[in-house]
């Protein structure tokens, strides 16, 4: 009885040891190793996502067809000329055919803007509340795209014009919408160059109740000759097309 009762501590110590130690799945219990050979089922793709609510893009008299969202940003070298390969500027220069000749052709704020698609910092731009007489033009082609006398004042820091020179939905100044950075819009671009001008809101005064906001950078003011006054508008209309009797009514 005495040597069973030496004996049992160093039994209950062993029992509480073994009780306190990890268990070591045996070797059959591992999980089968995954071969590298082994051939991955690719996920299941249901088409481009689309933007949202690019399925219902905005509406109005001068938003006109709507062609989709905006292309992805272009890559540098890509061919960039929506005019054609014979289209040329006011003095019969050629326009460039690839990002790389325009980036030659304009500096560097009027490429990130026009090219690129940047924006200007608001209150920056050189005619963001110019009042001078004239007409306003594309700065990479020369295309007329807007009068001072649809010019005016809106505080947002662009240029804001009411209305395209020649009163068209789509015309000169083309619409696109535009659903990047998260925002629904309508870019504006030159019709025949497709530079990047800004873009286009429900929010301007009388009577078209539109407001172009456009980058200072894209454009370049044609001024009016001195005592023109304001003729230089109507000298602008007079260049106009006889089928615009129609005025759009906004954008």
């Amino acid at each position: 009885m005495q040597a069973l009762n030496r004996l049992l501590p160093p039994l209950i110590v062993a029992a509480l040891i073994a009780a306190a130690l990890p268990v070591v799945p045996a070797a059959d219990d591992d999980p089968p190793a995954t071969s590298s050979r082994t051939k991955k089922t690719p996920p299941k793709t249901t088409g481009p996502k689309t933007a949202p609510g690019q399925q219902t893009p905005p509406k109005g008299p001068l938003f006109g067809p709507n062609p989709g969202a905006k292309s992805p940003m272009p890559t540098d070298n890509a061919a960039d000329n929506p005019a054609g390969e014979d289209a040329a500027d006011p003095f019969g220069e050629p326009l460039p055919k690839t990002l790389q000749e325009w980036r030659s052709r304009l500096t560097a704020e009027q490429f990130q803007i026009t090219r690129m698609k940047g924006t200007e910092r608001a209150f920056t731009g050189k005619y963001w509340k110019t009042e001078t007489p004239g007409t306003y033009k594309c700065v990479c082609c020369g295309e007329p795209l807007f009068t001072s006398g649809d010019k005016f004042l809106s505080e947002c820091g662009w240029p804001a014009f009411s209305a395209p020179i020649d009163k068209k939905a789509n015309g000169k100044v083309a619409e696109t919408p535009d659903f990047t950075f998260g925002m629904r819009r309508v870019e504006v671009t030159c019709r025949k160059c497709g530079a990047h001008l800004g873009h286009v809101f429900n929010d301007g005064p009388p009577p078209t109740g539109i407001r172009y906001c456009i980058n200072s950078a894209s454009i370049v003011l044609d001024e009016a000759k001195p005592g023109a006054g304001k003729d230089a508008d109507k000298n602008a209309d007079a260049d106009k097309d006889a089928d615009t009797g129609t005025a759009a009514e906004g954008e």
